[in-house]
């Protein structure tokens, strides 16, 4: 039986760890995730690790994930230079409500945001007598003003194309007595163009000339499968797509790593769930990413 190198790459907070961990108990199956694959991310992600104002909690947490997506980076590019046997590689992709993909991720690394919500609350004399507190009211600030930013740019895609024609124009944080928030504005903005920036320029793989069914974007090549699937119907299409190429046979995927259930995740999803949210939400209705994934299905953003 071909072994696989099964990569499940994405802009985290989309169910990687549940994936990986169910594959890596099948026979003849290798599998790891990754956000950042191929030489141009690396080098890029380079700067958001060494900076003088990251936070020692990013700066940890990003380097070892940036020499784990070396290792895997090197690995792609053998089997795809047919220099690694005959192992076969599978890349996953999937897609995620951006709303609901920011929550998440907020979740994940709360503890990191803290200092950033905690100065931020004191400059702007926000309520922050409890930890519950300072993230309630200072997402809710940031969030508020990251929206009221991007509104003023005429919507994310233009916000984004201005960043990308004057890269400066990023290094304005929307509080510049407080230079974390600018984190927590990529966080918001990184579904718009991950798709491009980063899956399309590793790989050489256009979403626009992938095979589109049900939800489910494929693509194949000589010793490679790439596949994108929507995170709302994850477990299903998955499932048969593994199921369908005889890759492996799955009934479901463990349940790994559920934000839900840390800490401070009410307080984060009752923010998402406000105005401020909806704000987010409906800037996210006009962008390309929206119309690409989402338009026409049954899980509409």
């Amino acid at each position: 039986m071909t072994r696989r190198y099964i990569v499940v790459y994405q802009m985290g907070k989309v169910a990687s760890t549940s994936i990986v961990s169910t594959l890596n108990e099948l026979q003849d199956i290798s599998a790891v995730q990754c956000h950042f694959l191929g030489e141009k991310a690396l080098a890029a992600i380079v700067p958001t690790i060494t900076g003088a104002n990251v936070p020692l909690y990013f700066f940890k947490h990003q380097l070892g994930q940036f020499i784990e997506n070396i290792r895997i980076t090197r690995r792609v590019n053998l089997i795809r230079a047919k220099l690694f046997g005959d192992e076969r590689l599978v890349v996953i992709s999937l897609a995620r409500n951006p709303v609901e993909w920011a929550r998440s991720g907020v979740v994940q690394d709360v503890e990191g945001y803290l200092p950033s919500f905690k100065s931020l609350c004191k400059t702007k004399s926000l309520p922050c007598q409890t930890d519950a507190e300072i993230v309630t009211n200072g997402l809710k600030c940031v969030l508020d003003e990251s929206c009221s930013l991007l509104e003023k740019a005429g919507g994310i895609d233009a916000y984004l194309a201005e960043v990308e024609n004057d890269p400066a124009v990023f290094k304005d944080t929307i509080f510049e007595d407080n230079p974390g928030t600018t984190r927590l504005l990529r966080l918001f903005l990184r579904p718009a163009n991950w798709f491009e920036k980063h899956f399309e320029t590793a790989l050489g793989i256009y979403i626009k000339d992938m095979k589109e069914d049900r939800g489910v974007w494929t693509t194949t090549s000589p010793n490679a499968d790439y596949v994108i699937v929507r995170y709302e119907e994850m477990p299903n299409s998955l499932a048969q797509w593994l199921n369908k190429n005889h890759v492996c046979e799955i009934a479901d995927f463990k349940r790994e790593n559920i934000s839900g259930a840390k800490q401070f995740s009410k307080e984060v999803a009752d923010v998402f769930s406000s105005v401020s949210g909806d704000k987010l939400s409906k800037l996210y209705s006009y962008t390309k990413y929206s119309k690409t994934f989402y338009y026409g299905s049954e899980q509409p953003v």
